[in-house]
């Protein structure tokens, strides 16, 4: 019987152990702004003036803003390495800031091999080019009156024919 009991108990203790590495793997589903990066030319790109996102779905999606152009990928995450794969992107005309940066971008989300997530913060990482994005998660604003009824005159209110 204490066979049995200690058999069962460390089968719970895998399982669990299990469960914690299977959920630490997980990207978070939810949507992101750029707010840091880091590039191997030291350039400075000013991200506040550009739309710079990342969409995670929980089909193995992600995708978003570039700056100028939309891109999309599937992503997948096997034994804690993140790889992302068959990349696309829209190929409007940015100018020649936007478009280099939006290149160094795409290269770093292309060859992505780490991503963590530290107080709301994701961080995707290139660990053999030490290059890295950073990302918070957007906060949607409701929309004001969005689903609010019309005002409706009550029927006092109403304006009565004279008679």
């Amino acid at each position: 019987m204490k066979k049995a009991i200690y058999t069962i108990a460390v089968f719970a203790l895998f399982l669990a152990a299990s469960a914690g590495v299977a959920y630490s793997q997980q990207m978070p589903v939810a949507k992101f702004k750029l707010s840091g990066y880091w590039f191997r030319d030291k350039m400075a790109y000013r991200i506040d003036k550009m739309d710079v996102t990342l969409n995670v779905s929980a089909d193995g999606r992600i995708g978003g803003k570039a700056g100028c152009n939309v891109y999309g990928a599937d992503f997948s995450i096997t034994n804690g390495k993140l790889k992302v794969s068959g990349p696309i992107s829209t190929m409007m005309f940015c100018d020649e800031i936007t478009n280099g940066f939006e290149r160094k971008f795409l290269d770093v989300i292309q060859n992505a091999d780490t991503f963590s997530l530290k107080d709301k913060k994701l961080t995707i990482t290139n660990s053999k080019r030490h290059t890295y994005l950073v990302f918070e998660p957007v906060v949607e604003e409701a929309k004001e009156n969005c689903c609010a009824k019309p005002d409706v005159a009550s029927p006092s209110d109403r304006p009565t024919k004279n008679r």
